[in-house]
């Protein structure tokens, strides 16, 4: 019987860890390892994006830059006319007037480029002529002999391409060491007869105003940017002047720690390079790893004290029944048995020994016990307690604010104002402030789709309005007119007491998606004077409905759309209309 027992508490005990331990092992372990895997595969899939738009974006302003000097080509290099003009003016010892004329015109050309553009330091344009002039921003025309910059001529003559960029100091004073860091690009001018240089167009750029454009926000920590010439010599760095040596940096941040794009800009003959440490593409999977494998550990410690718990329970009843059982078989009076009112195992024995005693045999009977789903009461303290709880672990595993952060706390904003107070009606600077968080969190989807202005004065603020009142409204504009947009969009919130009547406030959502047809405003409109029903517009429908049950017919809201233009919802609302509703 020893034996028996031992063999029924080893079942007991495999079973219940079985239960216990091994399936939320396995699942747990499952999860994890996919939820790494997915996780690792969206970093890089984001991390690839993002690197993909600031490179295009940085290639695109610095390309905006540069192509000034194709603009001072046409003008300067192709128009006949103004060539003809400024090589006899700078191969002339004497000026009339006329060339006075025309030099202050081209002057003028220039200077207009030059302070127009933040970006631009200083424009040259030489003409081949022996007495070494050359007109130059802002002073007009001048002489080698006299100018403090001459290195560019030396490159000019050197160098046998059409188009090249190179970074150089300029020392615009002999009495003083500082200079300034420009980012040359040089243009030569051919001559229309032959393949000789007849001159060349030098744009000096602020190699800061440069920089500038590489210095993109981006959400990737230590994100490097290059701009590399024709050579692989780096141009322009986001990094610091210590870390913006040679090409070799670059070279070294191309092995399999990091992971590097790179585009080409071939008008330009330059490459533009972003660089990212591959630490970081890891490094959220890596702690996400971390997390399930002690939280496994902890759970295995503490399964297998709750299995050998279970089990020492289960085999201690289990015998007693066997013993009870063994007892009415044999005929023997069964030992006297505690039950309580929670022991589940007593209940069993309070049955078997009841029987022993009526029928003296036992009789196995099943009952069907119904087990009550209790619902769990999702309060807002509840929800906002989650919120909370899920920040303070995102910002736990990413060590810093980020866009996740401010997406928890926009939307517990939303949730409490929402929630927590049961009125109908708010201060218009509650509202404004809710709807900025409601904004902020649908902007974390839609990036680049579109912008939000509000225009109103300090005196509106302290009047009641419709509790969500704009949400529904932002919403409407945003999956109706803007996301079905391919440009940028804009939304407009306006909000002033109207003139000559004081007693109303008048509030206007304007928006420049892709608008209604005059069919599909009409048949809008037509369900504004009807009864509630469902359709694709139900945030403007539901803000009507609305409105009528709190303000009744003392209020107007109409709409105006064109297709291809946009959508104008106007609100009308009485100003006193609460405090009488109230003190009435």
């Amino acid at each position: 019987m020893i034996r028996k027992n031992g063999v029924y508490k080893s079942k007991i005990f495999k079973k219940n860890f079985v239960q216990i331990v091994i399936v939320p092992i396995v699942i747990i372990a499952i999860l994890g390892l996919f939820s790494c895997i997915i996780i690792e595969q969206y970093v890089k899939n984001e991390i690839n994006k993002n690197l993909e738009t600031v490179l295009i974006q940085s290639k695109n302003n610095v390309e905006l830059m540069l192509g000034e000097i194709d603009y001072l080509y046409m003008v300067f290099g192709i128009n006949k006319d103004v060539t003809l003009q400024i090589k006899r003016i700078l191969n002339s010892l004497y000026f009339s007037l006329e060339d006075i004329w025309q030099l202050n015109m081209f002057k003028n050309v220039l200077n207009s480029i030059s302070y127009t553009k933040p970006f631009i330091h200083s424009i040259y344009v030489y003409f081949e002529n022996p007495e070494g002039n050359f007109i130059v921003t802002p002073d007009g025309i001048t002489n080698f002999q006299y100018f403090y910059d001459k290195r560019w001529f030396d490159q000019y003559k050197k160098c046998k391409e059409l188009m090249w960029v190179e970074r150089r100091k300029i020392q615009p004073y002999n009495f003083t060491e500082e200079s300034i860091d420009v980012l040359t690009i040089y243009k030569k001018i051919k001559s229309a007869y032959s393949d000789v240089d007849e001159g060349v167009i030098v744009l000096n750029l602020y190699y800061d105003q440069v920089k500038k454009s590489l210095s993109l926000q981006s959400s990737i920590p230590e994100h490097a940017m290059y701009i590399l010439d024709q050579n692989g010599n780096v141009l322009v760095s986001n990094e610091s002047e210590s870390s913006n040596v040679s090409s070799l940096v670059l070279l070294k941040k191309g092995t399999d720690n990091y992971l590097t794009k790179r585009l080409e800009s071939k008008k330009y003959n330059l490459t533009f390079v972003s660089v990212v440490s591959k630490d970081y593409l890891y490094s959220i999977p890596i702690r996400l790893f971390k997390v399930t494998l002690e939280l496994l550990l902890i759970f295995i410690v503490i399964a297998f004290a709750a299995s050998y718990y279970i089990a020492k329970i289960n085999y201690r009843n289990i015998k007693k029944i066997i013993d009870t059982i063994n007892s009415a078989t044999e005929g023997k009076p069964p030992k006297e048995t505690k039950i309580t009112s929670n022991d589940e195992y007593g209940y069993i024995m309070y049955n078997v020994i009841k029987n022993f005693i009526e029928k003296h045999y036992l009789v196995a009977r099943l009952q069907a016990l119904e087990l009550l789903a209790l619902q769990a009461q999702i309060n807002p303290h509840f929800l906002f307690n989650t919120l909370e709880h899920i920040y303070l672990k995102t910002l736990a595993l990413t060590g810093t604010p980020n866009e996740i952060t401010r997406m928890i706390e926009n939307l517990s904003a939303i949730l409490k104002y929402s929630l927590s107070n049961p009125k109908s009606t708010i201060f218009l600077r509650d509202e404004i402030k809710a709807t900025k968080a409601y904004i902020e969190l649908v902007k974390a989807r839609y990036k680049e789709k579109f912008d939000v202005f509000w225009d109103y004065s300090e005196d509106v603020l302290d009047v009641k309005v419709m509790k969500l009142l704009f949400q529904p409204l932002i919403e409407n504009s945003i999956y109706h007119g803007i996301k079905p947009c391919e440009k940028r969009c804009g939304i407009k919130i306006r909000i002033k007491k109207l003139k000559n009547d004081f007693e109303h406030i008048a509030i206007w959502v304007v928006d420049n998606g892709i608008g209604m047809s005059k069919e599909k405003l009409e048949e809008v409109q037509g369900r504004l004077s009807q009864d509630f029903d469902f359709s694709e517009h139900i945030g403007l429908l539901n803000t009507n409905e609305r409105l009528k049950l709190i303000y009744g017919n003392n209020f107007k809201l109409k709409v105006w759309s064109k297709l291809g233009l946009g959508t104008v919802v106007k609100i009308i609302l009485p100003i006193d209309f609460e405090y009488r509703k109230e003190n009435g």
